[in-house]
């Protein structure tokens, strides 16, 4: 009996952690199934995704520096390192036919992946 209740109690803590995590949209995972290869239906999946996507890591930004407001220098310089991270490693991509989708999936990667660390601060700090 009282390993039933630990594992429920395990999986219960699991998907209360899935769910805090971001990952791609519904409609960003259709539309990439449905551009069978054409370049332009990709850019346009992949830029609609960024600008929700970073809509979400604003909203994700805004909340941990507000729960953090003793340590806003800190937080909004570690933003900017981010920011000029981002521009860097994704803005180097300068080869081929495809570096406008390349750098639309290292930007959206980098991006979902900032605002999971802030969404999972906020978390730990709502405690």
């Amino acid at each position: 009996m009282r390993f039933a209740w630990l594992l429920t109690a395990i999986l219960a803590g699991t998907a209360v952690y899935t769910q805090a995590a971001q990952d791609y949209s519904r409609e960003y995972s259709q539309c990439m199934k449905f551009t069978y290869g054409d370049r332009t239906k990709t850019e346009k999946c992949i830029a609609k995704e960024l600008k929700g996507q970073t809509k979400i890591l604003k909203k994700s930004y805004k909340n941990y520096l507000k729960l953090n407001a003793n340590n806003a220098a800190v937080v909004k310089n570690h933003y900017a390192l981010f920011e000029s991270r981002l521009d860097k490693q994704c803005g180097r991509i300068r080869a081929g036919n495809y570096t406008k989708i390349q750098q639309g999936q290292c930007a959206l990667a980098m991006v979902i992946e900032q605002s999971n660390y802030y969404q999972s601060r906020s978390f730990v700090g709502k405690r």
